[in-house]
């Protein structure tokens, strides 16, 4: 029997509860045309075939494709038949097979671990600021000493004081006479006509 078939009560009996099924709001094509996805009832090889591409092709929009994936990797005995997410029964013993050389034999909960961690981390970065969190840190504004603003003379207005310094300092450099470092240059000697 199809497991897209059973009633969710004994889908959700049977299946590891480490890994949820995933939900959608919207109508997912295996809700919507399960037969579609039982491609084992196709007796003509050649339309097997074509029910096969026509249900992975049917997976590839589906918003829930990755957690459905998830399930079917985790829940082996539910998914012997039929195409879910986009992997046929062949492939997904495969990817099994994988998942326990990399994880080891109880690589479901390593997943879900993996899983939780991540929605752990995904949730605190919704979470808005407590009244609290948001009182201290305008608080450490305050107490941080501002620092001054750079001097950035061509962006500040030229004062009658400022004109006259450079006036000088041009005057100097003219005359060849400008301070480097604080220092008078010394006089370069010149040559006599």
């Amino acid at each position: 029997m199809n497991s897209r078939a059973r009633t969710p009560d004994t889908v959700s009996a049977l299946a590891d509860e480490r890994i949820p099924f995933p939900h959608t709001d919207r109508p997912t094509p295996c809700q919507d045309d399960p037969a579609l996805f039982a491609f084992e009832e196709v007796a003509d090889r050649t339309q097997r075939t074509k029910t096969i591409a026509r249900a992975k092709l049917a997976c590839s929009g589906c918003p829930i494709v990755q957690g459905c994936l998830k399930w079917a990797l985790a829940n082996p005995s539910l998914t012997r038949t039929g195409v879910w997410a986009a992997t046929t029964p062949g492939k997904r013993g495969a990817l099994r097979q994988g998942l326990v050389q990399r994880f080891g034999d109880d690589w479901v909960g390593v997943v879900a671990a993996q899983d939780r961690r991540r929605e752990q981390r995904q949730t605190a970065r919704i979470v808005p600021p407590t009244v609290r969190e948001q009182m201290l840190a305008r608080l450490e504004l305050e107490l941080i000493p501002t620092r001054p603003q750079p001097y950035e003379p061509w962006r500040e207005p030229l004062t009658p004081q400022r004109r006259a310094y450079n006036l000088r300092l041009l005057e100097l450099a003219l005359a060849d006479k400008a301070p480097s470092n604080g220092r008078r240059r010394p006089p370069t000697p010149r040559s006599a006509p």
